[in-house]
């Protein structure tokens, strides 16, 4: 296709406002699916870069990373206080303890100012009573949440020992980490944004792979069957015809059954569904194509039977085939999220639109709306353009409706 060809192609492709926005959206898809882990904030199956404390954050939410804990060996004769933190540069440098009186302690964090999420001390006797503290129900702990001046003060009606030793555990509070949910987060705590990205990689991998692969076998075998005619027609169309007569998503449980799940079987089962389109549709176009003149003189030229359907009558056939392939494309990716919010297409750690829609789904009646309906309206934008844009092509293909 020389350039003005291309450009009087793309020129009435235009015309159509609607199929012009399905292209971009195609291509947007595509690019997501090509540079989606170089552009998603996170990786959302990296175990490591999971925190609880993320589960089901709301849209536009920053990450609040936990704080560090400092735990401190406190004497009150004025002994060492050896520190025990989870940072190698921590924020909590250490605790003091100063008497208030006789049956008095004042216990506090250093440096002064620091926010806390708890404070806690252990290893204290029995009578004595922490100020604003809950006592553990067994242990002799105290823990004040939040206190906001960092500190806590221990009081008893007899007089603490000089060489009384005590266990500090401080918990910082949580700092944010400047990164932003801005798609919300998923039960597992899971950017939702960054799950997108890598479940559209993955839907729009799957997708072409097998309906490419779908065509590429149809194809051959619609050749075939047009070509050799008897016997061999009658066997190919007549296992198009078996295949034909159930729904894709049956065929497709019955062969994720026999094979389980996976990034592989999930083609398969899709290439046993839609080889048998490309099969009649390619067979249909041949035969059609065989009784004109340019077939009968590549054949009084004795030309290899081969050489004859590739180089004469597949080019033929190719815009009704590609306008097909777009369409399968989508029906593709559809037939995928379906196996896999059922939980039998794609394995957890290679989850899909899909499987995003399924995790969300148990979250609908509890107001957590965009851990299921975000991946829900990706899908069905890229179903929606990809049907568009194949309506477009087959309309721009079909004789009756050019000018």
């Amino acid at each position: 296709m020389n350039h003005s060809v291309f450009v009087e192609y793309f020129r009435r492709f235009a015309e159509s406002p609607l199929a012009v926005v399905s292209l971009f959206i195609t291509l947007v898809m595509v690019f997501c699916a090509v540079l989606g882990p170089l552009i998603a904030p996170t990786n959302p199956y990296d175990l490591t870069n999971l925190h609880l404390s993320d589960s089901l954050q709301p849209v536009g939410s920053v990450q609040k990373l936990p704080g560090e804990e400092m735990r401190a060996r406190v004497t009150v004769g004025g002994g060492s206080i050896p520190i025990e933190a989870t940072e190698k540069d921590p924020i909590l440098q250490g605790v003091s303890v100063t008497r208030c009186g006789d049956g008095c302690l004042d216990v506090a964090v250093l440096p002064k100012g620091v926010a806390l999420d708890s404070l806690q001390v252990r290893d204290l006797p029995a009578t004595v009573t922490v100020e604003g503290a809950r006592k553990h129900v067994v242990q002799p702990w105290w823990t004040i949440d939040a206190p906001q001046d960092g500190s806590m003060r221990i009081t008893t009606n007899d007089n603490l020992p000089d060489n009384l030793e005590l266990l500090v555990i401080a918990q910082a509070a949580a700092q944010p980490s400047g990164l932003v949910f801005w798609l919300g987060t998923d039960g597992p705590g899971r950017d939702m944004l960054s799950a997108i990205l890598y479940g559209i990689r993955i839907s729009v991998v799957v997708g072409l792979v097998a309906a490419t692969v779908a065509m590429l076998i149809g194809t051959g075998l619609g050749l075939a069957a047009a070509w050799f005619g008897g016997a061999i027609d009658a066997v190919i169309m007549r296992t198009v015809d078996f295949m034909l007569g159930f729904p894709a998503l049956l065929v497709g449980l019955v062969v994720l059954a026999i094979l389980g799940n996976g990034v592989d079987k999930v083609i398969f089962a899709i290439v046993a569904v839609q080889w048998s389109y490309y099969t009649r549709t390619t067979r249909s176009i041949a035969m059609s194509e065989m009784g004109r003149e340019y077939v009968e003189a590549a054949r009084t030229l004795r030309l290899e039977a081969l050489r004859i359907m590739l180089r004469h009558v597949l080019p033929n056939c190719l815009p009704q085939i590609i306008v097909l392939l777009t369409l399968n494309i989508a029906a593709a990716i559809s037939l995928e999220s379906a196996l896999s919010f059922l939980g039998i297409g794609l394995p957890l750690t290679e989850p899909s639109l899909g499987m995003l829609i399924a995790n969300g789904y148990e979250y609908l009646f509890s107001q957590k709306y965009w851990v299921s309906m975000y991946p829900g309206i990706v899908l069905l934008v890229m179903i929606v353009a990809l049907n568009l844009l194949g309506d477009r092509m087959r309309d721009m293909n079909n004789p009756r409706l050019s000018d």
